[in-house]
């Protein structure tokens, strides 16, 4: 019991001292090196084939029918095994607008590009691209290495006897863990990233250009004649307001002028 103790200690010691040099060379502190100083697998260079790249794209078009390029839009996705992730369409008075977020295989995201350009009229278009090859090597690398300080604790604590030494490994097995789970997220979703393009789209309706008729004697004539109709029917109505008040003037003078007329005849014959 007591030479598992030492062999504990001695893999304990280890391990806070490759964890301080870890730390002391600005690296995280996972880390367990795969293989004795000087015999660890060396890296090969990305070639161009295998690099890994992130490419997105946002497009906007305007389009006659924006509920219907919705779901054209969400066609285009479908058939090259996508999907739409996220979608809004809003209303502005009469003309309606809509936002949409597609996942597309990144293979296909020239594709993708083109047959949403034939929905309408493209007003912008721009493809970004982010290399993270160095990132996903250095995420498979710190993977690898936690993977192997796990597998030597896990060893160790098959071989431990007493509680203090199951306790002691048992907590450095549990963080070692959960780094490697955090690391395996992280690469998890970078692959993803690579591996799907997100588009996003911006659809708005098409705006219809004003008619423009160039000046000349129609086009003289045409104003003419809608300012006639425009002066005879602001007349009719102005004719229509006062013609009551004419009517009650009417029915309120005739009686008065009859009576001043019969009045003045009376005056004459008694002279």
């Amino acid at each position: 019991m007591r030479s598992q103790r030492v062999l504990v200690g001695m893999a304990m010691g280890a391990a806070l001292l490759l964890t301080a040099g870890a730390c002391g060379s600005g690296e995280s502190s996972e880390s367990f090196p795969m293989e004795e100083p000087g015999s660890a697998v060396q890296q090969e260079s990305p070639t161009p084939e295998n690099r890994e790249i992130i490419r997105n794209a946002d497009i906007s078009l305007r389009v006659d029918d924006v509920r219907q390029s919705v779901i054209e839009a969400g066609i285009i996705a479908d058939s090259v095994d996508g999907r739409t992730s996220n979608q809004s369409v809003t209303l502005q008075g009469e003309a309606v607008y809509a936002n949409l977020t597609l996942r597309v295989p990144a293979e296909s995201l020239d594709g993708v590009l083109l047959r949403l350009g034939q929905l309408g009229e493209v007003q912008s278009l721009n493809v970004n691209a982010e290399d993270v090859t160095s990132q996903a090597i250095d995420l498979d690398a710190r993977i690898q290495a936690l993977q192997t300080s796990v597998a030597r604790l896990e060893a160790l604590l098959a071989q431990a006897t007493s509680a203090r030494d199951l306790v002691e490994i048992e907590g450095e097995l549990s963080a070692r863990q959960a780094e490697l789970d955090s690391l395996v997220a992280q690469r998890a979703a970078l692959s993803e990233a690579v591996a799907l393009s997100t588009v996003y789209v911006s659809l708005s309706p098409t705006s219809e250009a004003a008619e423009f008729t160039p000046p000349g004697f129609l086009s003289g004539l045409e104003s003419g004649w809608n300012a006639l109709r425009t002066f005879m029917a602001a007349t009719v109505t102005a004719l229509g307001f006062i013609l009551p008040f004419l009517v009650l003037i009417l029915i309120i003078a005739v009686p008065i002028v009859a009576v001043v007329v019969i009045l003045s005849r009376v005056r004459r014959r008694q002279r």
